[in-house]
């Protein structure tokens, strides 16, 4: 039987970050509020350069609370969640409708 090599999260996304075709599929907007959400929270995330515990102990919530809010699944966000979160690292909230 093959053996299959596991890799991480980060080496997989640094493989596929060299594919164009992938790039530009993850910086075009997703048709769920949900998923999008939780990617631009990523996305702010590692632009600041921030583990999601020192992301957490920013917003003083657990580390868990900032992986359910990456979640593409989670469906709970509140407008005052984000709102915190925009205000903790001076950024605008926009919510339009399309």
């Amino acid at each position: 039987m093959k053996k299959i090599k596991l890799q991480s999260f980060e080496e997989w996304e640094k493989k596929k970050l060299k594919d164009p075709e992938f790039v530009k599929a993850c910086e075009e907007p997703d048709d769920d509020p949900f998923i999008e959400t939780a990617w631009q929270l990523l996305k702010l995330r590692e632009k600041m350069g921030l583990t999601q515990k020192e992301f957490a102990k920013k917003l003083h919530v657990p580390q868990e609370a900032i992986a359910r809010l990456e979640s593409p699944r989670y469906r709970g966000y509140s407008l005052q969640t984000l709102h915190k979160i925009a205000s903790t690292f001076d950024k605008k909230l926009q919510i339009r409708f399309i």
